[in-house]
């Protein structure tokens, strides 16, 4: 795994992890537009992973293709 999905995965768990203290926060103070703000944060960050996961097997797919043996 490279370091750049190592980031871009770190930086997402500290979004994660904001977005649901904020989700909880707004759900306390019954609080409906934070609460609109923490969903559409936790479905961002869900919306990235699912990017960096698409690269991640995109990746995979290059390096395993190194060398294609053709039938003739």
């Amino acid at each position: 795994m490279n370091v750049k999905y190592l980031a871009k995965f770190g930086g997402s768990a500290l979004g994660a992890a904001g977005a649901m203290r904020s989700l909880t926060k707004a759900r306390r103070e019954n609080d409906k537009l934070r609460m609109i703000d923490a969903v559409l944060s936790v479905l961002s960050v869900a919306v990235t992973i699912a990017i960096v996961v698409r690269e991640l097997r995109e990746e995979q797919g290059k390096n395993s293709r190194a060398i294609d043996l053709e039938d003739h």
